[in-house]
């Protein structure tokens, strides 16, 4: 006798049910303001004070050893063509006319609500306690959720090795280093000559922030604005842009609302499948030994 489909789905509804007693944890839905610490730390870009010398970009690449991106044989220390597990800080030239143009910095935006952190299965990604997000790349199993679900494409994976196709995620981290070795902040707002990366106090930035866009309004530059101090629940990168965020393709309302999805809907229901198929299996091998006994008995 074969197992039919009552049997069949006894035993996996039985196996769901014990799974979802359990609890599924479901997306926080919450509509109050993030609270920030006093003690956590941002940087400040300001694109109007940018002048595109890319000593930011060239500290970052010689603090963390990071080569030089290569296209065609040819090195580019100066010009990478994006972020990469190579490249965590990037200055490119946003111009829009040729009257109109200026630099811009990417690199992480160590977002509160980190979409990569909540993806991250084995703990690799972190936020720190002064509100960046660190990274522990021993922890890291290159599964790559983290470069798929963050809203500004941050992340990246590094293959570390060729023969069994290892990867490694890797990005800009705050110069975790530094700040945990109490060596002064990251490397790239060090090494700017102008100011217009500079790093503190988070609130000290926004601050600071305000009255800077207050003074180009003042000076006609009436696109000046703030990004960074709500998006994502509050970025730990915030920048002075000078347009919308979509002429520097950054994202208008970046959220970490799918990464909730996916860990706390997604993964525990994938897991409630699998454990009804594994029941459902072992059920069926028990029903069939059970059938086959009663058989040779008759």
């Amino acid at each position: 006798m074969q197992l039919n489909r009552r049997d069949f789905l006894k035993l996996s509804g039985a196996g769901l049910c014990s799974f979802l007693a359990s609890g599924i944890p479901l997306p926080r839905m919450d509509s109050r303001p993030p609270f920030f610490r006093k003690e956590e730390v941002g940087i400040l870009f300001d694109a109007s004070k940018c002048v595109g010398c890319r000593a930011c970009q060239m500290a970052c690449k010689r603090w963390n050893k990071l080569p030089a991106e290569t296209t065609d044989g040819q090195e580019l220390y100066e010009t990478p063509l994006g972020l990469s597990a190579d490249t965590w800080t990037l200055i490119k030239l946003n111009k829009r006319s040729e009257a109109d143009w200026h630099f811009f910095n990417y690199q992480c935006m160590h977002c509160t609500d980190a979409a990569c952190v909540t993806v991250c299965p084995t703990g690799a990604l972190f936020k720190d306690a002064k509100g960046f997000v660190a990274f522990d790349e021993d922890k890291c199993n290159g599964c790559g959720y983290c470069t798929q679900f963050c809203p500004f494409g941050v992340p990246h994976l590094k293959t570390k090795n060729l023969l069994t196709g290892e990867a490694k995620a890797a990005k800009c981290t705050f110069c975790q280093d530094r700040i945990w070795g109490g060596l002064g902040g990251p490397a790239c707002a060090e090494a700017c000559p102008v100011e217009a990366l500079v790093w503190g106090p988070r609130e000290e930035l926004l601050d600071k922030a305000r009255k800077r866009v207050a003074t180009l309004h003042d000076q006609d530059l009436s696109e000046a604005r703030l990004y960074g101090e709500n998006e994502a629940g509050g970025l730990h990168r915030l920048s002075i842009i000078l347009g919308e965020p979509s002429q520097y393709n950054l994202p208008e309302a970046p959220s970490g609302a799918m990464a909730d999805v996916w860990q706390k809907i997604v993964q525990p229901l994938g897991e409630v499948a699998f454990s009804a198929v594994i029941l459902g299996v072992i059920g069926a091998f028990l029903i069939s030994r059970r059938n086959i006994r009663m058989e040779e008995v008759e």
